[in-house]
């Protein structure tokens, strides 16, 4: 009886210590996770030129020749998930100073490309939902902050048009954009074009102003662990080819896009831009 009493004390403190130091992550703890940006045309990295420089280094499956001098967007509202329910939400504020939730990834500008998530409940996750551009809850006039402020160089169109959530420009071969000298030493280069795509809202009686965000969820093929010291990283990659491509643009006609409508055409393939190239599963730095 003594033996059989011993056993079972045995057992349940055994049992006891496998639960103490199980490996597998507590309801309380959190991590972070990163998504990184990564611009291309098709399998080419971007290389920023100045405006109205005439090597053109890419080219269009109809032709096109252009090169770049300026690609950016808004992301928002970035939303992690999991095969178990997992599920976190970035916290949005657009009126805080950092305009918290929001954020610009600009070409040329590496701090931005790589957006961290903090206190994200540990887990497993194999997805994540992001929006291009601001929608309604963003637009706040008079009282944006950080990457939102126009004073801090927000995009800001105007309350009706609000953002403008994706913005590229170059130079093109077969671009009509005659050179302008605008005064006080701002110009517009010949053979240029921009291509700025905003909106967030349709208006019943005026189809100039149409809802040009979108969002895009993205599978990671795999699944990644969140928890204490855990930081995985999701490397996204935004081919801007496919949006000229899909669009079948003509530069010759298309070459000045400033106005939520115009833009509509390029809103309606941003889905199709981004991928997931691959993810870490625990790292502070990218490929």
């Amino acid at each position: 009886m003594k033996f059989l009493k011993f056993t079972a004390i045995l057992s349940l403190t055994i049992f006891l210590w496998s639960c103490d130091n199980d490996d597998s992550p507590s309801p309380e703890e959190t991590g972070s996770f990163q998504v990184y940006f990564d611009n291309k045309v098709g399998s080419n990295e971007v290389n920023l030129t100045a405006p109205g420089d005439k090597n053109y280094q890419y080219e269009t499956a109809n032709g096109e020749k252009f090169n770049v001098s300026m690609l950016g967007y808004y992301v928002s509202k970035i939303v992690l998930e999991g095969p178990n329910g997992e599920y976190y939400a970035d916290e949005m504020d657009a009126s805080a100073a950092d305009s918290k939730g929001y954020y610009h990834v600009m070409e040329g500008e590496s701090a931005t490309a790589n957006i961290q998530i903090e206190n994200v409940p540990a887990g497993t996750y194999d997805r994540v939902t992001f929006t291009i551009g601001v929608e309604e809850d963003g637009v706040q006039e008079g009282a944006a902050g950080g990457v939102l402020d126009p004073a801090n160089g927000g995009w800001f169109w105007n309350w009706n048009a609000g953002y403008i959530g994706f913005a590229i420009e170059g130079t093109a071969e077969n671009s009509q954009q005659e050179y302008v000298d605008w005064g006080n030493g701002a110009s517009t280069e010949e053979k240029t074009f921009a291509l700025h795509v905003g909106g967030w809202k349709d208006v019943a009686d005026n189809e100039n102003f149409v809802n040009n965000v979108r969002t895009v969820t993205l599978d990671f093929g795999t699944t990644v662990t969140v928890g204490d010291g855990l930081s995985p990283m999701a490397h996204v990659v935004t081919d801007v080819l496919k949006m000229f491509d899909a669009t079948n643009i003509d530069f010759n006609t298309t070459y000045s896009v400033h106005a939520p409508k115009a833009g509509a055409p390029f809103a309606n393939v941003l889905e199709q831009i981004f991928v997931v190239h691959h993810v870490h599963q625990s790292t502070s730095s990218h490929d």
